[in-house]
This record gives C-alpha cells, sequence and structure tokens, in this order.
C-alpha cells in the first residue's frame, strides 16, 4: 500500500511525499525511524484518507447512553479477540440488545457490512449513535489491522469517561440532596405552620415577635401574589436559559470556570486529562495528528479549550509543534504542556498523552473529592443557620403564647 503524507523534519521543515507499507500504523512507524514527525497519513491505493471520516456533521442531541456505548464495544471486543467474525459479533449484540432503538441501529451496521461496506463507514451512518472520534478511532484500526486494539482503547476510555462522571455526581449528589430536602422543609414551615400562629395572635390581640412577623409577611406577600412571583421567576429563568446559549455567555461562563479560584484547579485538570487522554488515544490509534486535534477540540465543550485547539491545529498546518500553544495557553495545569513539548521531542507523543492525560484526571477527581469536603460542611452550617432563624421564628412564638396563659 501506498500512503502520502506531510510530515516536518527535525530542522523544523514540512515535507511531502508517499511512503510503501502494509499498514497506516506500519507507515506511521517508518516515518518516525527516519526523524519525521507526522502530521496527516492517508492511504492513496485503498480509498481512506484521513479526512474519511471527520466530515462537517452537525452538532446533534446524542441518541444512546454512555454506558450502552460501552456494552456494545465491550461485546464486540471480547467478540473479536475470541475469533468471532465482526459482522457475526455485531448481529449477536443486536439480538442482546434491550432497547429497540438501539437493535435497529446495529441491524442496520450489520446489513451494511454485509453488504461490503467497512465498518467506520457502517458507523458513520449514524451519526446520533456513533460520534466523530469513535469512527475516526474505528477507520483507523481498519486501515492499521489493529481494529481489536482500538476497540480496546475506545473501551477504557469511555469506561473512564463514565467513571469520571459516577465519581464527580456521587459527590455532589449529598449536598444537592441536603440543600433539596432543607427547601422543601422551610417551605412547609413558612407556608403552613407560620400562619397558623399568625391567627392564635389574632385572637390574643397581641402582636407577633419581630422575626415571626417578618415571616408571616413574607409567606403572606408569596401566598397572595402567586402569579406575579411565579411569572417573575419564569421571567428570570427563560432569559438565563437563552442567554446560556449565546457566545458571549457561554465563553463568560467558560472562562470562569477556568479561573474562578474555589473551582480553577478541579476543572483545568479535569479538562486536561479528558481532552490529552483522548488526543492520546486517538494518536495511538493511528489518526493523523490534525485529525486527532480537530476530534478533540469537537469533543471538549469548553470554548478556552477548543479555541486552544484551533491555535495547536494552525501551527501544526504551518510546521510548528503542539508545545508553543500548549505553553502560551493559561488554562492548563502547571507542567501539564511542559511535558508535552519534552514528549513531542522524544516521539512518543501519543503515549506521553494519554498517560499525561490519566494523571490530570486523577488529580481533577482529587481536587474535587477535596472542594467537596469543604463544600459539605459549609452547606450544612449555611443552611444551619437559615433553618435556625425559621425554627426562632415559630419558638418565640411558642414562648410568648405560653408566657400569656401563666
Amino acid at each position: 500500500m501506498h500512503f502520502q503524507y506531510t510530515a516536518k523534519q527535525r530542522n523544523g521543515q514540512l515535507q511531502t511525499d508517499t511512503v510503501e507499507a502494509d499498514s497506516l500504523a506500519a507507515a506511521r512507524q517508518s516515518l518516525r525511524r527516519d526523524g519525521l514527525f507526522v502530521i496527516s497519513l492517508q492511504a492513496t491505493d485503498s480509498g481512506f484518507s484521513s479526512t474519511s471520516t471527520s466530515g462537517n456533521w452537525l452538532p446533534q442531541r446524542k441518541l444512546i447512553r454512555q454506558t450502552d456505548l460501552l456494552m456494545i464495544l465491550s461485546q464486540l471486543n471480547i467478540m473479536c479477540q475470541s475469533g468471532v467474525d465482526l459482522a457475526d459479533a455485531i448481529k449477536n449484540v443486536a439480538s442482546q440488545a434491550s432497547k429497540p432503538v438501539i437493535r435497529s441501529v446495529l441491524d442496520a451496521v450489520h446489513t451494511d457490512i454485509s453488504e461490503g461496506i467497512s465498518f467506520s463507514e457502517a458507523l458513520a451512518r449514524h451519526p446520533r449513535f456513533f460520534d466523530r472520534t469513535l469512527v475516526s478511532g474505528i477507520s483507523a484500526g481498519e486501515q492499521s489491522g489493529n481494529l481489536n486494539g482500538v476497540l480496546k482503547r475506545l473501551t477504557e476510555r469511555i469506561r473512564g469517561d463514565i467513571r469520571l462522571q459516577s465519581t464527580v455526581w456521587s459527590m455532589l449528589l449529598y449536598p444537592i440532596v441536603l440543600c433539596v430536602v432543607t427547601m422543601l422543609v422551610l417551605s412547609a414551615l413558612v407556608f403552613f405552620v407560620l400562619p397558623q400562629f399568625a391567627k392564635v395572635f389574632s385572637d390574643l390581640g397581641r402582636p407577633a415577635p419581630p422575626l415571626t412577623q417578618w415571616m408571616l409577611n413574607f409567606g403572606a406577600a408569596v401566598n397572595n401574589h402567586r402569579l406575579l412571583c411565579l411569572g417573575g421567576l419564569a421571567a428570570a429563568i427563560v432569559p438565563t436559559v437563552c442567554l446560556r446559549k449565546t457566545v458571549f455567555v457561554r465563553r463568560f461562563l467558560d472562562h470562569a470556570t477556568l479561573h474562578f479560584v474555589l473551582i480553577r484547579k478541579s476543572t483545568r485538570a479535569l479538562l486536561t486529562g479528558r481532552s490529552f487522554r483522548l488526543l492520546g488515544s486517538m494518536l495511538e490509534s493511528g489518526v493523523p495528528l490534525v485529525d486527532g486535534i480537530r476530534l478533540c477540540r469537537d469533543a471538549i465543550p469548553n470554548q478556552l479549550f477548543r479555541d486552544m485547539f484551533e491555535r495547536v491545529e494552525h501551527d501544526v498546518l504551518h510546521g510548528e509543534g503542539i508545545g508553543k500553544p500548549l505553553l502560551a495557553a493559561d488554562c492548563l495545569p502547571a507542567g501539564a504542556a511542559h511535558m508535552v513539548a519534552t514528549a513531542e521531542r522524544s516521539g512518543k507523543l501519543g503515549e506521553v498523552l494519554q498517560s499525561v492525560g490519566e494523571h490530570f484526571e486523577e488529580e481533577g477527581e482529587r481536587s474535587v473529592r477535596d472542594l467537596v469536603k469543604v463544600l459539605e460542611p459549609t452547606v450544612i452550617v449555611v443552611l444551619g443557620v437559615i433553618v435556625a432563624g425559621v425554627v426562632l421564628s415559630v419558638v418565640l412564638p411558642l414562648l410568648d403564647v405560653s408566657s400569656v396563659h401563666q
């Protein structure tokens, strides 16, 4: 097979030529032995190109959960390692799928493969189920002849994403539930319990204590103007949701998540870990560097990281390395860019990117755990003060009533 490549020489100059090799991975290895840093690599006589799976797909809401995708890839990986034919493996996975929509998609993929279409192209026909990153990895695995290895790597990546999301949500669940339950209890006290004391003081002809009176006035105002309060709440929520989708507000919020003192250590580490691990996985799967950068940019929701990867892509296309734009970025944790720049010079970029990504993901999880450890007592103290105020507004009337009867 012949492959056309664009690579950077040791002196920084770009070189475009062709190389003959048995597979995409062999061609990449041969170029590395020659001291070339591969920017793009594509087969000229097999119909595969580095842009074949990176078309301009419109972003759409995915119809498959990460856990379902993990189950599909895990089963395919196990069956393929056991020597089962890919088409038969897909058919078996489809027969075991519990959701009809997943079963129908896998049946369509099986039909396409049976008709001679490649696995990656069959998956690419269902962009709302299989994203560009997955399709590009599968395509690279097909061309390199290492589809089993790619399936294993993709399975590990998705399993890591699920584990990270589960860890973060499990840490935040307790403070969220505590806040919700407290708000429900306080609402019951203010709107149902306190009004009963208003009738008692009215019958006694005595004014309620100041704190209790303030609570009574607040509850009465909300009850007497329910529609107005609901309308005001809707008027506050709807513009907020709409503005959240604007470029300016999204950029502001993305900037705040990476620079706000209390959370920036966690968010920077988590985003860096995810993006670097994803890029390293793509490179190790045989995806060309430029395509890997573009896929990584599209997979990261934070606009500052997307801008950073656009600068990385620009420099790579102009013969520069990826280290310079990373070193200039102010949204990466300390040391991350230096490690990648060193890996680029050593020629082990994909392997080091995965290691660095795993390191920062673990560091991000530790930072989130430390943050939640501080957040939990803070939430408890704040809610305790609020509850104490409401309880006092209930207890004080009881004391006044008991003193009257004495």
